[in-house]
């Protein structure tokens, strides 16, 4: 297969799976059955789930011994993930139970609408990541370069709070250094034009090879950066493509006009990320009094839309901070001081 076909099916894959994963009412069931009868009809993704089909389950018997907020227990390996959430999507348009009622178990919120985007996004999420990951590999492995073609550089996602600006110039500019011509740094400052969309730019994350994720105070707050951070870890690789760097207060030696305020990200203790799922609880609670408030959802669309990302961040913070803290990160200025040899070393990349 030519990777002019393999672009076209990754593109009909994106757009289905796009469509079902931003369901949150009963009416739109249709689009799940859409996207099974696609990746069911397209033989390289189907012959992809025959091969990790190892056992049958039957969901009846697993809902029978659940409790009433018992979750699904997802298999960690790829393969198992895959067989097992194949055929508990093919359960769930069959069945006659509401979307609802999967996704209970998945919120707080006694809101329909919350129930079935908690459950998409926890549960049926994982799924469409594995397999487009599959065709991203496909991709990669496809071997037909023109002669003329050069093999692409690498590509690294510098993900930032605007207020650490200064300080992601200086990575910026000695990283760029080190890498020289053999991968390359997108950055808002420079590939997004006038009037282009900044969330485009952003949903370009899991189109990089990894992600350089410069943590601070500002960036844990940033309802743009956390946006990037809900991009970043739907690839299930994503441990194998983040990159970060959690800054100290004494970072600020490193600029001119350093901000009065705290740039230490709090995020190794508990009490530290404590305050930061409080913050956003406060944020999802005056986006919700602002809907109240304005009665009428047809009027309440940008509160609405914001409040469903703000739920995402608050799903994903936990893994977020599960993965920074069980993960061995250096500080800014023994990056500056080793050149960043340890994250060169990560990308496996020679400047």
């Amino acid at each position: 297969m030519t990777k002019k076909e393999l672009r076209i099916i990754s593109l009909q894959f994106r757009t289905l799976s796009s469509q079902m994963l931003k369901i949150d009412s009963q009416e739109e069931i249709g689009n799940i059955q859409a996207f099974l009868d696609f990746i069911t009809k397209t033989k390289l993704i189907y012959d992809y789930i025959s091969s990790c089909h190892s056992e049958d389950y039957n969901f009846d018997e697993i809902l029978k011994t659940m409790g009433y907020r018992d979750r699904f227990i997802l298999p960690s390996d790829t393969n198992e993930l895959i067989n097992y959430e194949y055929q508990l999507l093919r359960y769930i348009v069959s069945n006659k139970r509401q979307l609802f009622w999967y996704g209970e178990r998945y919120t707080s919120s006694n809101k329909f609408v919350d129930m079935i985007s908690a459950f998409m996004r926890k549960v049926i999420e994982p799924f469409v990541v594995a397999l487009r990951s599959y065709l991203e590999i496909c991709l990669i492995d496809a071997n037909d370069l023109e002669d003329n073609e050069e093999p692409a550089k690498k590509t690294i996602f510098l993900s930032y709070c605007q207020k650490d600006s200064d300080i992601a110039d200086i990575i910026d500019s000695r990283l760029s250094e080190k890498l020289g011509t053999i991968a390359t740094i997108s950055r808002d400052i420079r590939d997004v034009a006038y009037h282009e969309s900044f969330g485009k730019f952003m949903r370009t994350i899991q189109d990089h090879d990894y992600v350089m994720l410069l943590i601070s105070n500002h960036y844990l707050r940033s309802r743009n950066c956390m946006f990037e951070v809900t991009e970043a870890i739907k690839d299930t690789r994503y441990d194998k493509k983040i990159i970060f760097i959690v800054l100290k207060d004494n970072d600020k030696e490193l600029i001119e006009s350093p901000c009065e305020d705290t740039i230490e990200a709090d995020i190794y203790s508990s009490e530290g990320q404590t305050q930061y799922i409080l913050y956003w609880r406060n944020k999802e609670a005056e986006l919700q009094a602002q809907i109240d408030e304005i009665g009428d959802p047809t009027c309440a669309i940008s509160q609405i839309k914001e409040k469903k990302i703000v739920q995402k961040i608050l799903l994903d913070l936990p893994d977020f901070f599960e993965f920074v803290r069980d993960n061995n990160g250096l500080p800014l200025t023994m990056h500056l001081s080793e050149d960043f040899k340890s994250i060169l070393s990560f990308m496996e990349l020679q400047g």
